[in-house]
């Protein structure tokens, strides 16, 4: 495995892990942890709207996936490099 970004905190429940090929989001806590793999072939585009620190990961077959932390700019930009 080469370089993997994590963003967010296990702690408060919510993560954004960025591989060489996917993007996971994990939201929740240990019973109720729910997991979400986004392959990067299946992204069409990722935005940040102006005034909300949310990054939105629009996807080929027309589903948005919001994911609202700190460094919303940062993790467009890794998203948009390993693209």
């Amino acid at each position: 495995m080469s370089d993997v970004l994590k963003f967010g905190s296990a702690i408060l429940g919510n993560r954004l892990i960025i591989y060489d090929n996917r993007v996971e989001i994990i939201t929740g806590f240990w019973p109720f942890r729910r997991k979400r793999v986004i392959p990067f072939n299946n992204i069409a585009s990722v935005e940040t709207p102006r005034f909300l620190n949310v990054v939105v990961i629009h996807t080929n077959d027309g589903k948005r996936h919001k994911y609202s932390v700190g460094n919303a700019k940062k993790i467009q930009q890794a998203i948009v490099e390993r693209m």
